[in-house]
């Protein structure tokens, strides 16, 4: 079986990736998708790649060609155009090395030592996102023996590169017929380090965007960054503009009011709805959370009720809906109690609405509909339904005094 795989990728797929990607004329860019569509390709990509079945020492051909299997199978990356490059392109457009660029026919790694593939991380946070100047040299045991370089590190990193066309790599190694080698490479790049934190990730994209800035404020920032550099950039000026922040989590002092350490959730939602809704969900969860850290899930459900109210064209100003949801929250909760997603979520853990998997801020959202429905009950708001559920129906542990349902009224 691996001898079969262990061939050009293009051998397999088409000189164009075709059985994959699709016909070349009819792709779009990747680039030209907002977030929530590629979060949504994404999604159809298994997380994981066993690569056991290749054997003890798998060629990177096996590897990328077993990756490839597994997208042609799942169909996600169809009709989607990457970043493609040759070798002459890569090392042109790449960093000044000292290291030696080694064919991948050369290229093995040892199983005892290496893992499978994590593919969504391959697709979008490589693939997607490709730069060869972020192609760092990788870190091998060379075999004089069997002529082959045993890859301890950067296999994500090659695999994607053979995927886009590269056919030489950069790497450092050591000159060793000991396999006890790779597990000490494989263990000083992977285990004992430090691996970037979501709060990392994103200091250091708002931090790129403000030194090419600093360096040339005419930039084409759009040009030059990926979206979520963008968004990250841009939530943190809006988060400063309204007296907030994102920090670290696990800091040994207590978090303050206004600060929030829910960063990938936070810039997710940011991404996912109008800034206009983000903005008005942040206000809202401010004036009546005032003491009391910024909760990710809070500004989920406003910002969703928001949309869904809006979507469906409720006969309410943007300004008294919002008045209508602070005083809904301020009539169940204080300023410093956050509790308001968990108690909603404890609706739905028993009983017939828990098969049906209700999304997470429709369950939020449908608590400030009970509660704009008794301080706003002159407004005719608009039922959350979900599949043959009007989700509030299955809310009677959410108790809202004044709250009359329908349901026992029926």
């Amino acid at each position: 079986m691996t001898n079969a795989r262990n061939v050009d990728p293009k051998a397999l797929f088409g000189e164009d990736l075709n059985k994959v990607f699709g016909i070349k004329a009819n792709r779009k860019h990747v680039r030209t998708f907002n977030s929530i569509v590629r979060r949504k390709i994404l999604n159809r990509i298994p997380e994981y790649v066993n690569t056991d079945k290749l054997g003890p020492n798998p060629t990177l051909f096996d590897i990328a060609n077993l990756c490839l299997e597994v997208l042609e199978r799942c169909g996600a990356l169809e009709g989607i155009d990457l970043d493609w490059f040759d070798d002459k392109l890569f090392q042109g457009r790449t960093l000044v090395r000292s290291a030696t660029y080694v064919d991948v026919k050369q290229v093995v790694k040892n199983r005892e030592v290496q893992r499978g593939i994590q593919l969504r991380h391959l697709v979008g946070d490589i693939l997607f996102n490709f730069d060869p100047q972020c192609v760092y040299t990788g870190i091998a045991r060379y075999s004089k023996s069997e002529d082959l370089f045993y890859l301890n590190d950067a296999q994500h990193r090659f695999v994607a590169c053979i995927i886009l066309g590269i056919r030489s790599i950069p790497l450092d190694y050591i000159v060793s017929e000991y396999r006890s080698d790779d597990i000490k490479q494989y263990a000083a790049v992977n285990i004992r380090s430090l691996s970037a934190s979501e709060f990392d990730k994103y200091r250091i994209k708002r931090a790129a965007i403000a030194a090419k800035l600093k360096e040339n404020p005419d930039a084409d920032i759009e040009a030059e960054f990926d979206a979520d550099y963008i968004q990250a950039y841009n939530l943190g000026d809006l988060l400063a503009s309204k007296g907030c922040r994102l920090i670290e989590k696990g800091s040994d002092e207590k978090t303050k009011p206004n600060e929030c350490t829910g960063v990938r959730n936070l810039l997710r939602h940011y991404s996912d709805y109008d800034r206009d809704i983000f903005v008005r969900a942040l206000k809202i969860n401010q004036s009546v959370f005032y003491n009391a850290p910024i909760s990710t899930p809070n500004i989920w459900g406003i910002c969703e009720f928001i949309y869904l109210q809006t979507k469906s064209e409720v006969d309410v100003s943007a300004e008294e809906m919002d008045k209508a949801i602070v005083r809904g929250l301020r009539r169940r909760y204080n300023s410093n109690r956050n509790g308001f997603h968990l108690e909603t979520k404890r609706c739905f853990q028993d009983g017939i609405q828990k098969d049906y998997s209700i999304p997470e801020p429709m369950k939020i959202a449908s608590g400030i509909l009970k509660l704009v429905k008794v301080v706003s009950s002159d407004i005719d708001w608009v039922d959350i339904v979900y599949g043959p559920l009007n989700i509030i129906d299955y809310m009677d542990d959410f108790r809202v005094p004044g709250y009359t349902s329908l349901k026992s009224v029926a």
